[in-house]
């Protein structure tokens, strides 16, 4: 069975609990144990949580679902558009287009 055929939940699963901690996230997700600490204090952490007497704990479904999902978003086709001075063919588009919408503006 090849690696990449395993799902990311079923990769997690044979190696943490159902709930992990702060810690094994930290393994898992290469943060620093502080920052996460800090996000999940602010309420910005992607991932949601739970307070189990004094331990925060993150289901691994959830850590599963984030990691695919920043997976697609790193992979995903998009394109960004470029930094820095547009070329001259990318000045007459825009030019053309922003033409157009005035010309239906008008024209309404």
């Amino acid at each position: 069975m090849s690696v990449f055929s395993i799902s990311t939940l079923d990769y997690l699963s044979t190696r943490y609990a159902p709930m992990v901690t702060v810690d094994q996230l930290s393994e898992i997700t290469t943060e620093h144990p502080v920052t996460i600490r800090k996000l999940v204090s602010k309420g910005t952490y992607a991932i949601p949580s739970l307070k189990l007497r004094s331990k925060r704990l993150f289901r691994l479904t959830d850590i599963a679902a984030f990691i695919d999902q920043q997976y697609a978003v790193a992979n995903s086709t998009v394109k960004r558009p470029k930094r820095g001075r547009p070329t001259k063919v990318e000045q007459l588009a825009r030019r053309q287009v922003a033409e157009q919408v005035t010309a239906t503006e008008q024209g309404r």
